[in-house]
C-alpha cells in the first residue's frame, strides 16, 4: 500500500471513530436528560446505539471517562453558543440577558436531582467540569457587566459580586423539585426567566431600562 493510501485509510479510520465517539455522546446526553447519571450504564447505552460493550470501550475506557468526555462537549458547545450571542447582540446589556435565558434553559435540561447526583456520585467530573461552566459563565457576566457599566446601562454603584450571588441562587433555587411543586402553574424558564429580568432591570439605568424593555417579549417568553 502506497504511504498515500495509507494515509486516507488512517483518516477514514479516524473519521469513523469520531463519528462513533459523537454518537456514545449524543446517547449519553440524551439519557441524562431523562435519568441520573447514577442510573446509566454502559450495558443501556451499548443496547441503545446497537453496538457491542467492547466496541464502546474502546471508545471510552469506563463510564467515568464517557460523562467527562459528555461534560467536556457540552462546555465547549456553551462557550461558542455565549459567542455567538455576544456577536449578534444590540449590546452587553442584551447579552446578558440572552445568555442567563440560554443557562437557564440547559441547567432545566438536566434537573436538579441529577445534578445533585452527578455531585455525590462523579464528584472529580462535577469539581472539573460542571463548576468550570459555572466559572466561565461567571467570568463573562462579570465581563459585560463592565462594559455595560462604560456604555452606561447600569447603575456606577452596582455591587457586582452580589448581583452574581443573587443571579447564581436564582439559577439554583428555579432548579429545585421543591421549589417547583410550589408553583405549579408556571414553568422553570417562566419562573427563572421573570426572576432574572426583575434582577437586571433593577440595576439598570435608565438608558438600560428602555433597552431591556424593548426586548422584553423574547426575555419573558413562555
Amino acid at each position: 500500500m502506497s504511504f498515500q493510501k495509507f494515509s486516507i485509510a488512517l483518516q477514514t479510520h479516524s473519521n469513523k471513530n469520531m463519528e462513533l465517539k459523537d454518537r456514545i455522546i449524543n446517547e449519553t446526553n440524551g439519557l441524562l436528560q431523562i435519568k441520573s447519571c447514577r442510573l446509566i450504564t454502559m450495558d443501556e447505552i451499548a443496547n441503545n446505539l446497537g453496538i457491542s460493550k467492547r466496541t464502546l470501550y474502546e471508545q471510552f475506557k469506563d463510564k467515568s471517562n464517557l460523562l467527562e468526555d459528555c461534560f467536556n462537549m457540552n462546555f465547549e458547545k456553551a462557550v461558542n453558543e455565549s459567542n455567538k450571542i455576544i456577536e449578534s447582540s444590540e449590546n452587553s446589556l442584551v447579552s446578558i440577558l440572552l445568555m442567563l435565558k440560554k443557562a437557564n434553559s440547559s441547567i432545566h435540561t438536566i434537573k436538579y436531582d441529577y445534578i445533585k447526583d452527578l455531585n455525590k456520585y462523579y464528584p472529580e467530573i462535577y469539581q472539573k467540569t460542571f463548576e468550570r461552566h459555572i466559572n466561565f459563565q461567571k467570568e463573562l457576566r462579570n465581563k459585560l457587566l463592565l462594559e455595560a457599566l462604560e456604555e452606561g446601562l447600569v447603575l456606577e454603584d452596582v455591587n457586582f459580586d452580589l448581583l452574581q450571588s443573587i443571579i447564581q441562587l436564582n439559577l439554583f433555587y428555579c432548579s429545585k423539585n421543591e421549589y417547583m411543586i410550589q408553583n405549579p402553574n408556571h414553568s422553570l424558564i417562566e419562573i427563572a426567566m421573570m426572576h432574572i429580568f426583575i434582577i437586571i432591570r433593577g440595576v439598570s439605568t435608565t438608558k438600560g431600562i428602555e433597552i431591556i424593555d424593548k426586548y422584553k417579549e423574547i426575555f419573558l417568553k413562555k
